[in-house]
């Protein structure tokens, strides 16, 4: 393949992958404040405001959202939330431990791991997002199903997209 028509083909995939995630608000019905996300434009979604949280699922073909806003079960902010759920998360037999990585930035905390099913007929990437904000805490997390190099992108762009606001 000749250089300009490499660097056209480049182009091309950048551009196939910046359309793949868009930016998208969830309003935290009840709490006045909204979440934003960079993921592919969903395909279904359930939400459930209630006794002082909230609920949303999402699914756009093997992408899938769930956010969980709770009232925290301590004192403490992003790291205490964290370390709260994680703590229960991680017991999942199904995990496989040597994929766990975490990380943490001024917004999150955040846990990627692999799920693998009994079978290994199938394996889920999955990444938590552990957050407090306005009293609350927050537990984002999405997964993949068999997923294909062009996901890694696709967590990326949600990880820089991932924010949330008072209107």
């Amino acid at each position: 393949m000749s250089s300009p028509c490499l660097l056209l083909f480049v182009a091309l995939l950048s551009a196939c992958g910046s359309v793949f995630a868009e930016s998208q608000s969830i309003p935290i019905i009840g709490l006045g404040w909204t979440l934003t996300v960079d993921a592919p434009a969903f395909a279904t979604k359930k939400e459930k405001p209630g006794d002082g949280g909230f609920t949303f699922q999402a699914n756009s073909g093997n992408f899938n959202l769930s956010v969980f806003v709770e009232t925290p079960a301590k004192v403490g902010g992003n790291k205490e939330c964290f370390d709260f759920y994680w703590a229960k998360a991680s017991r999942n037999p199904l995990i496989d431990k040597l994929s766990v990585e975490t990380g943490s930035n001024a917004k999150f905390h955040r846990v990627q791991y692999t799920m693998n099913s009994k079978d290994q007929a199938f394996t889920v990437k999955h990444v938590n997002y552990y957050f407090a904000f306005e009293g609350k805490w927050i537990d984002v997390h999405i997964s993949i199903t068999n997923p294909t190099a062009r996901d890694r992108g696709l967590i990326a762009a949600f990880d820089k997209g991932l924010g949330y606001a008072k209107p």
